[in-house]
């Protein structure tokens, strides 16, 4: 009898740990989601998106380097051998693939079917977790992905069978697998022994990994801007997108599997509307809409997974007695 009540005591607090994540991961959806007007910005103001995203990595990097002098974690900034290949890993499918082939596809497919390929990652994530990492596959999640992934075509209005450019195919499918493989990094390998050094250690190695295509690409011209509206939007980016974002999913990830976290980040496309509706005053299709109701659905039914209606109703009735 003691054994039941102590596990119908813990559940409610799991239950309310895995919520609590889902709907953080939500507010990253809203941040990521933010990033069309200042991008926007940028680029009128003449920045590249391979400067953009260096310029965005190199300012956190910064950042995290003073944060980490200041609370005494001088150790997060040095990195053990067995360390490198997972920092690595994080740093170039995190920030530079994430980053820069998306941006790479949309100048070359429409950006609709570069919005799809991109939000393979759930896929990708389920797939990979479940061959290395044995991480579960519930009937409810494949649902939620179907729903999201129906939510994120219906958005951008589906696409033509037609030719595309391969490279651009390419490229908007290498960045939902790099966020695929962060977020799986994040969960299981380096995010799960120290996250705030994997947090750190992802932008210092992006930026480097983006300074050596920049160089490589002859596009280091890209960061000479002297508008202020552009640096400050490179602000934003940073601060907000880039650092806040990626940090509420480093703590999300530690009570939500990765599958999960992939799919709520689908919200990133509803909150772009959003966003592009406030500020732009671009009014969304109803095809938008359809969209994005389908894919706050498929966030609604990861919320309720781990809560078990029949235990729940126990619980109420244990604790009455």
């Amino acid at each position: 009898m003691s054994r039941s009540v102590t596990d119908s005591r813990d559940h409610p607090h799991q239950e309310l740990s895995y919520v609590i994540g889902v709907f953080s991961l939500i507010i990253s959806g809203a941040l990521w989601g933010s990033t069309g007007v200042p991008v926007r910005i940028s680029y009128s103001h003449g920045m590249t998106p391979l400067a953009l995203a260096t310029l965005r990595a190199t300012l956190a990097s910064l950042i995290m380097v003073l944060v980490s002098l200041s609370r005494g974690r001088k150790d997060a900034l040095l990195v053990k051998r067995k360390e490198r290949i997972p920092c690595l890993v994080s740093g170039l499918f995190g920030v530079a693939i994430c980053t820069s082939a998306s941006a790479f596809a949309m100048g070359r497919i429409p950006v609709g079917l570069t919005f799809i390929l991109i939000n393979t990652a759930p896929l990708w994530v389920i797939v990979l977790g479940k061959i290395f990492w044995k991480e579960q596959v519930t009937r409810l999640r494949i649902l939620a992905l179907i729903i999201g992934i129906w939510g994120v075509w219906v958005s951008v209005g589906g696409i033509r069978l037609q030719s595309y450019n391969i490279l651009g195919f390419m490229g908007a499918l290498g960045s939902g697998l790099g966020y695929a493989v962060y977020v799986l990094n994040g969960r299981h390998v380096m995010g799960k022994t120290d996250p705030f050094k994997a947090y750190v250690q992802m932008f210092i190695w992006g930026a480097a990994c983006l300074w050596i295509c920049l160089i490589a690409t002859g596009g280091i011209k890209g960061i000479f801007i002297r508008d202020w509206q552009a640096w400050l939007s490179l602000l934003y980016l940073t601060l907000f997108p880039a650092m806040t974002a990626y940090a509420i999913l480093m703590l999300a990830l530690r009570v939500v599997s990765g599958g999960v976290a992939a799919i709520v980040s689908m919200t990133e496309i509803p909150f772009a509307m959003f966003w592009s509706w406030i500020f732009l005053n671009e009014i969304p299709s109803a095809n938008a809409f359809k969209g994005g109701f389908l894919i706050i659905g498929a966030v609604i039914l990861l919320s309720i997974e781990n809560i078990n209606i029949n235990k729940k109703i126990k619980y109420l009735i244990w604790r009455r007695k």
